[in-house]
């Protein structure tokens, strides 16, 4: 398995230098400057929902909200500490031969915290508004892409972090979310 990873790694690493607009699309994609902005423009989305709902739609918009800040903390937290008890070095720490396009992590590599939250947030908007979420979830994957492209993580990371992400918002929207709440639009 550890063989496929890196080989994946390579193949996707190897393409740094050969096409300048694509290395810089993945370095911005992969910067949190980028994730910021993305976050914004969701809880600008919701923020104007907000402001225009009446009555209890202004109550179900704010338990939205809660969900997804709730479900990407946890996300953060289950990232976090798994880093902590696994100790899976980045592929610069390993291979020689690599590019890499940022500045160099300092922490652990498996699983992504990119791909992790990026996928999170995508699942947690989607349970909210259909569309918007399917924009976060090709966001999530060119976040996901870029991190491997840029020399950071390797292919199992980013595919870890997508299902951790995922899963923990499933789970909680599971447990969580009732059917009949408000759909926003």
């Amino acid at each position: 398995m550890l063989n496929i990873n890196t080989r994946i790694f390579e193949f996707i690493n190897n393409a740094v230098g050969y096409y300048r607009p694509l290395d810089i699309i993945f370095i911005v994609a992969t910067s949190y400057i980028t994730l910021l902005i993305v976050g914004g423009i969701v809880a600008g989305y919701f923020g104007n929902a907000f402001l225009r709902a009446k009555g209890e739609g202004r109550g179900i918009i704010l338990k939205h909200s809660m969900f997804i800040t709730a479900t990407l903390f946890v996300t953060y937290v289950v990232v976090a500490v798994t880093k902590i008890f696994v100790h899976y070095p980045r592929p610069f720490s390993t291979l020689t031969n690599l590019h890499v396009l940022i500045t160099l992590p300092n922490d652990y590599s498996f699983p992504s915290g990119h791909a992790a939250l990026t996928m999170a947030f995508a699942t947690a908007v989607y349970f909210y508004n259909k569309q918007l979420g399917t924009v976060l979830f090709a966001f999530a994957f060119v976040v996901g892409l870029a991190r491997i492209y840029v020399g950071v993580h390797y292919p199992l990371d980013v595919g870890v972090g997508f299902l951790l992400g995922f899963g923990i918002v499933k789970l909680f929207g599971h447990f969580l979310i009732k059917k009949e709440t408000l759909k926003l639009q």
